[in-house]
């Protein structure tokens, strides 16, 4: 069994948001959990949910509690018990023209009730362009984040973003869990 241990002095870099945006630079859970939860398809994009009902896969769990005690260690107000999971994988090979992701600029709030979310980027492969993560600062100026394999966002409801459509060759897996507050 693998233990990780969260302590208080890992580094967060805090975004120019209206709400709450820490970036955190470094894995939470290992990249290859994304097989034990999505299937290999022919699609480009491939996107599976799964919330707070499904209670007896141990993946979900473990993602769940994993992410539930890094809120703890920072303090983050949220409900282990109510949780929204989207798992994405982009498999690109030669791809020229972007991917659509579908999203327009949005907030999780949009999707699920008065959420605090955690965007974990368990693997972006050096053959994907862009991909990133573009956001609006406190003065509604739009940026983008670059993302790198292992990076993980908390992120607030109501912040404002868009992910940038990728293309090239690879994979780009993202889960991503919103708890209610």
């Amino acid at each position: 069994m693998t233990f990780i241990i969260f302590t208080k002095s890992s580094v967060m870099k805090k975004l120019n948001t209206k709400h709450l945006t820490l970036i955190y630079d470094d894995y939470l859970i290992d990249p290859s959990i994304i097989n034990k939860l999505i299937k290999n398809t022919n699609k480009k994009r491939n996107k599976v949910e799964y919330d707070y009902t499904d209670k007896f896969n141990p993946y979900l769990s473990f993602i769940r509690d994993v992410s539930s005690e890094f809120l703890n260690l920072y303090d983050i107000n949220h409900n282990k018990n109510k949780w929204y999971m989207d798992v994405i994988r982009y498999n690109l090979e030669n791809d020229t023209k972007r991917i659509d992701s579908g999203l327009a600029w949005h907030c999780e709030n949009d999707n699920y009730p008065n959420v605090i979310t955690l965007l974990l980027y368990l693997r972006i492969d050096d053959g994907i362009i862009d991909g990133n993560l573009r956001y609006k600062d406190m003065n509604g100026t739009k940026h983008i984040l670059p993302l790198k394999s292992g990076t993980t966002i908390i992120m607030d409801g109501n912040v404002l973003h868009k992910p940038q459509d990728p293309y090239g060759t690879g994979l780009r897996d993202l889960v991503i869990i919103s708890f209610e507050k």
